[in-house]
């Protein structure tokens, strides 16, 4: 599922729902298909963030071990 804007006849843009080979103005959705849109939306955003909150606590990880293979004896 993608969004892109959409320009319409008076050169506004609309935003566009596309699921495979078809589009469609979210505008013209249902108010139930434009609430699952929002969720969808809100999903995609929330595994964006914990992708980077992951990403951020390998980091850390690999940062701890290091500094933990710095201080054990020899």
């Amino acid at each position: 599922m993608t969004e892109t804007p959409f320009s319409t006849a008076n050169g506004q843009e609309e935003p566009q729902l596309t699921i495979g080979e078809r589009s469609y103005p979210i505008a013209s959705l249902s108010t139930e298909a434009q609430k699952l849109v929002m969720a969808v939306r809100d999903c995609e955003e929330q595994i964006t963030q914990l992708k980077r909150r992951l990403n951020y606590l390998e980091i850390a990880r690999r940062t701890l071990i290091q500094e933990l293979s710095g201080r054990l004896p020899d």
